[in-house]
């Protein structure tokens, strides 16, 4: 039996010593720190017009792997955001700092945290578990495991 044992842990320190070295390379970072502000026309969203002033400083993280490949990526920081109906001046500010988990590809699949999303005919603020997919004016959810709150209403 110690034969065996001591045939086996020389087996695996051979192969831990010989074995290559992982070469992954480190996390690629990309900071945004600038404010944003546009407005959602009426027509496409809430049926008014809406100011978006957003405060950011947040990142994106890009992480590769052994031969340089991207795998994925993260999105990490503040974000705030104050939404301003521009017929009634009614505004609600909002923190929407994520995360957010990047595929393969770039696209935002999974969030957690605060979010708003704008979708057609709507403004949504999403709190809890997200997964996103696709959309033309850039992602909605699929799912929420959380709260939906239709800020359209609220900013009426």
């Amino acid at each position: 039996m110690r034969r065996k044992f001591v045939a086996l842990t020389c087996t695996v320190t051979a192969l831990v010593l010989l074995a290559p070295a992982a070469s992954a390379v480190k996390p690629f970072q990309i900071r945004i720190e600038e404010p944003a502000s546009f407005v959602l026309p009426g027509s496409d969203f809430c049926g008014f017009d809406v100011q978006v002033d957003a405060e950011q400083k947040f990142k994106v993280i890009i992480f590769s792997g052994d031969r340089g490949t991207w795998i994925g990526g993260l999105t990490a920081g503040k974000i705030k955001i104050v939404l301003t109906n521009l017929e009634t001046d009614e505004s609600i500010a909002l923190n929407i700092s994520g995360p957010g988990f990047l595929d393969v590809d770039g696209n935002l699949v999974q969030g957690t945290g605060p979010w708003v999303i704008f979708i057609e005919g709507h403004i949504q603020y999403l709190v809890g578990h997200i997964t996103f997919v696709p959309d033309p004016f850039g992602v909605r959810a699929s799912e929420v495991r959380g709260r939906v709150v239709e800020l359209c209403d609220v900013l009426a």
